[in-house]
């Protein structure tokens, strides 16, 4: 059963987190010169019946956000209704927040699975919905061409599969199999894809940019593999379209599930396939056109930022896929240019709640933490808040002042 903190409990997380915000990596919100985008994978949210307080808490960090990902909502809208008006109370602007949320994937209606919906919510006169909310879908020729084009691994693949369930059914396996595609088919949770704009001041164009929301699959390390390449070279490879797309850039955000606990081999990992993507679909291994600034160390941080809660994984991610002419949204370039940041540049980090809540309940910082007391603490918030951490960029607002 899933714990909570008590009323008192939460006076005092409240209480520290208004004395000291940016402690915790909570951004400072409602800058007129900048912006902030946010992703937030939030385990499960459905009814808000049980998790009024964790709701509010979570809206604390939402108000400061113009524009947040949200991942793992479920097909009960109750609790996301109700982050928005929390999030709406924070800011004092009934109206002031709008949501954009897809129908559920991961499942078929009528089908047994989990389903989950994936959603934005946007505050609209800093952000606006422009024509476009789609699912990212691959075409079905695509997958019929990689079940013929590589059939004996298919086949090899699906006859491991039946040996294994004939053991489970004979009771000779205690744990009933999955069966593990050899090679990329098509997601296990379709991307919803938003095209927005950011007004700008003194007559400048406005920033747009498509969000690319996704919940990527937790499963083997080839499947995780297979579909974030997919993504990622889906991405790369539609910004060819130029001039013809409803949007010149694409920001990714969202849990991507990627494997990175170990920041040295697996951003070399990364940045080799980001390098190759620019060889072959921009023609120029150093092009600046992919951005992903989760993997690499802040200047001000002692590491590469975390983002589960029990601080060993970097799964989320906030992603930039570039337009040719695209000048106003980051880059590599612009990454050491953060130590000298005034309070409208570039930035991002992580709202680090376990943090918090170490630090008022225990009063010890995690990291310091036994495993009991990490197991204790985390059957506390894991389920009710999330066993995620919300991540954040901030970006300048074209035309106004620095």
């Amino acid at each position: 059963m899933a714990g909570h903190f008590t009323d008192a409990e939460w006076v005092k997380i409240n209480a520290e987190l208004d004395a000291n915000p940016a402690k915790y990596g909570m951004p400072e919100g409602g800058r007129e010169g900048s912006l902030v985008l946010a992703s937030f994978n939030i385990r499960k949210l459905s009814s808000k019946r049980s998790r009024q307080p964790e709701i509010k808490f979570m809206a604390r960090f939402c108000a400061a956000c113009d524009l947040v990902s949200v991942q793992e909502v479920q097909d009960n809208l109750e609790g996301l209704r109700f982050l928005r008006e929390r999030t709406e109370s924070r800011v004092a602007g009934e109206g002031e927040y709008a949501l954009a949320v897809s129908d559920i994937t991961g499942k078929e209606p009528g089908r047994k699975g989990m389903a989950e919906r994936l959603a934005f919510l946007y505050r609209h006169h800093r952000i606006r919905r422009l024509d476009m909310a789609s699912d990212l879908s691959v075409d079905r020729t695509s997958v019929f061409n990689r079940l013929f084009d590589d059939e004996p691994a298919w086949d090899q693949a699906r006859d491991a599969f039946k040996e294994k369930m004939a053991a489970f059914e004979a009771g000779e396996r205690k744990t009933k199999p999955k069966f593990k595609p050899p090679f990329f088919i098509t997601f296990v949770r379709t991307p919803y894809v938003v095209a927005f704009e950011a007004p700008a001041a003194n007559d400048k164009p406005p920033l747009t940019f498509t969000a690319v929301g996704a919940h990527l699959v937790f499963g083997t390390m080839a499947e995780r593999e297979q579909e974030f390449g997919a993504l990622f070279d889906w991405l790369a490879n539609r910004l060819l379209a130029g001039d013809r797309l409803v949007t010149p850039n694409f920001i990714l955000m969202g849990d991507l599930n990627l494997n990175f606990d170990n920041p040295e081999k697996d951003g070399a990992r990364l940045d080799k396939q980001i390098r190759s993507a620019n060889a072959e679909v921009f023609d120029d291994a150093e092009a600046r056109r992919i951005y992903f600034p989760f993997i690499d160390k802040h200047p001000e941080a002692a590491a590469v930022f975390t983002t589960n809660a029990r601080a060993n994984q970097t799964f989320d991610q906030i992603a930039f896929f570039l337009g040719a002419e695209e000048k106003r949204l980051p880059n590599h370039t612009w990454h050491d240019d953060i130590v000298e940041k005034g309070p409208d540049d570039f930035d991002y980090g992580v709202f680090d709640f376990a943090e918090l809540f170490s630090q008022v309940l225990i009063g010890e910082p995690y990291a310091d933490l036994t495993k009991p007391q990490r197991t204790n603490l985390g059957k506390k918030f894991e389920h009710s808040v999330s066993d995620h951490l919300p991540i954040w960029v901030r970006l300048p607002r074209p035309g106004f002042a620095p």
